[in-house]
């Protein structure tokens, strides 16, 4: 029984290195995507409720850390950097009256397992409701 439960706790420490190599370059990149919500939220002044989106849209697809899977004008699948978003995938809105902007940032990553090749699909949220720095 001692040597079985010795096996198990080598295995489950084998579990959670594998999980920690495998999932913490998108949970860190998760954290510089927040910082750049952040940055855009705070420049919110800068840009106007106008122009706000378009600009995190802007940022977020060009950031280099994060790829993305795109069809070509052949309809081949290749690789691309930045987070692919849409519009759907941003949802901005800015009340007049109380100076609170909302901003919600939904996109998912793709983590290749090896050494199957299994894909796992991560979905992140990221989401801010207040009222921007220097907006009167």
């Amino acid at each position: 029984m001692r040597k079985f439960l010795g096996y198990l706790m080598a295995l489950s420490v084998f579990a959670a290195l594998y999980a920690v190599v495998m999932f913490m370059p998108i949970v860190i990149d998760h954290g510089s995507a927040k910082d750049l919500v952040n940055s855009t939220f705070n420049a919110f002044r800068e840009y106007g409720p106008d122009q706000f989106k378009v600009e995190l849209l802007r940022r977020l697809n060009e950031v280099t850390w994060a790829t993305h899977i795109e069809e070509d004008e052949y309809g081949e699948k290749k690789e691309v950097t930045g987070l692919g978003l849409g519009e759907d995938d941003v949802f901005v809105e800015f009340d007049d009256r109380t100076k609170v902007l909302w901003v919600k940032v939904s996109y998912v990553r793709r983590v290749v397992l090896k050494p199957t090749d299994k894909v796992r699909v991560v979905k992140f949220t990221i989401e801010r409701k207040e009222k921007p720095p220097n907006v009167f």
